[in-house]
């Protein structure tokens, strides 16, 4: 996830107008598809649901993504590029988990956007050049099996402020705010973590592109075992908090998904 306008290729791509388009689609996304019903619509989520769960970063895999996608929104009848970044991932989040599953859409876009793009740095600036390919593409297989992982911030933050997951109201300015500030800590932990995970020796390229891509799946992971039990507070009506714990990059996270989950909880 970049600071520019512009994101890179796959699930989630899309140019500076990204939000802005997504949200004029629709005056809430997720009523749209709080509302959405009927035999092709179910089994568009199941195709999708598989889609995810069997996206092991192939390009392969990546296109069947890519066509779960499609088939999602052909289903709901909507052009395919609405479904495409950070509001997309909500709304695919809520046809498969509801409120909490919108929440736990957003953060995984926006984590993994961020682990994303820490990483690239990470490798430009500690591997070797010849070993940079390799784990690069390893990077563009995590992003591209990560709904809304491949949106810029300035995209991802608009399409929140649009007001696509909020009953069709501008959320408030706090909201946004707090949200920002929480994916800068995030990503700044993350870029932490990936400076010493690319710092290391390793015996190949194979080697580094394997290393990497197993820290990213274990970061990923610890932020949603994080984010889901902040998400789960939309279901039992207590008030998100976050505790710590967790390490910097956990306790970023946490705070991410408390201002995630504020917001969401924002259009009751």
């Amino acid at each position: 996830m970049s600071d520019g306008s512009d994101g890179a290729g796959g699930v989630g791509n899309g140019g500076g107008s990204n939000g802005a388009d997504a949200a004029s689609s629709a005056s809430d996304a997720l009523g749209a598809a709080a509302d959405a019903l009927g035999s092709a619509v179910d089994a568009a989520v199941d195709s999708l649901s598989s889609a995810i769960s069997n996206a092991l970063g192939t390009a392969t895999d990546a296109l069947g993504l890519d066509n779960a996608l499609d088939g999602l929104a052909n289903a709901l009848g909507i052009d395919a590029k609405d479904l495409q970044g950070i509001v997309g991932a909500a709304v695919v989040g809520m046809l498969t988990g509801g409120l909490p599953g919108a929440v736990m859409g957003v953060v995984n876009g926006l984590v993994g956007g961020s682990l994303t793009e820490a990483a690239r740095g990470a490798i430009a600036d500690n591997l070797p050049a010849g070993m940079q390919p390799l784990a690069n593409l390893a990077l563009d297989q995590f992003a591209g099996r990560i709904p809304g992982a491949n949106v810029s911030v300035q995209d991802a933050l608009t399409g929140l402020a649009s007001g696509a997951l909020t009953n069709g109201r501008a959320p408030d300015i706090g909201d946004i705010g707090a949200i920002s500030r929480s994916l800068t800590d995030v990503q700044s932990a993350a870029r932490g973590l990936f400076d010493g995970v690319t710092s290391g020796n390793f015996a190949s390229a194979a080697d580094a592109a394997s290393t990497l891509d197993r820290a990213l799946g274990g970061q990923l992971g610890q932020a949603r075992d994080i984010a889901g039990g902040i998400a789960d507070t939309l279901s039992s009506g207590r008030g998100a908090y976050a505790n710590g714990g967790h390490g910097d990059f956990g306790n970023a996270v946490e705070q991410l998904a408390v201002d995630v989950t504020r917001l969401v909880a924002s259009r009751r």
